[in-house]
């Protein structure tokens, strides 16, 4: 991976943690920042390429959730790293169905090994699970943004709401 990969992955990690936690601390309700690990699997200038990543889920609202993910990976033996913003709408926050949808849409910044950061917008439909006792739900998102990717993560949150 380039320095100037690192760098950004660097930057993205820690922008994730300060948007997070200047969001949380202006919350007027209860609903909590939620962390995630993604991996995802998308393809681009025809080749497929992995990525794993990490992020939080922010609540904006009851029925909001804005998404921040930093990634890294690999395609075609290049390194990749991206950045994504999302706004989600959940169609069912209060988990009165076991599997809760939503759609949303936003940014992603991504840069290949030996490219210059690209912007894309980024359209992605996303599938939450049922909660374990510990308040952890897996989730599975296709993307359209940078062509196509199909990835699942793993989030932590409370049982009460997603």
């Amino acid at each position: 991976m380039t320095r100037a990969a690192m760098r950004m992955l660097g930057v993205s990690l820690v922008l994730t943690l300060v948007v997070a936690y200047a969001a949380h601390a202006q919350a007027e309700f209860q609903l909590r920042v939620t962390p995630e690990l993604s991996a995802d699997v998308f393809r681009l200038d025809d080749h497929f390429g992995v990525e794993g990543g990490v992020g939080v889920q922010v609540p904006v609202g009851y029925y909001t959730r804005i998404g921040v993910t930093a990634a890294g990976g690999s395609i075609a033996s290049d390194a990749t790293a991206r950045l994504d913003g999302v706004a989600r709408f959940l169609f069912d926050p209060f988990l009165q169905q076991r599997w809760g949808l939503s759609a949303g849409a936003g940014i992603s910044l991504r840069v290949r090994q030996g490219d210059r950061v690209r912007p894309y917008l980024l359209a992605v439909i996303d599938l939450e699970g049922p909660h374990s006792a510990s308040g952890l739900a897996p989730a599975f998102q296709v993307g359209l943004g940078a062509g196509i990717r199909v990835g699942g993560s793993l989030r932590w949150g409370a049982r009460r709401n997603r």
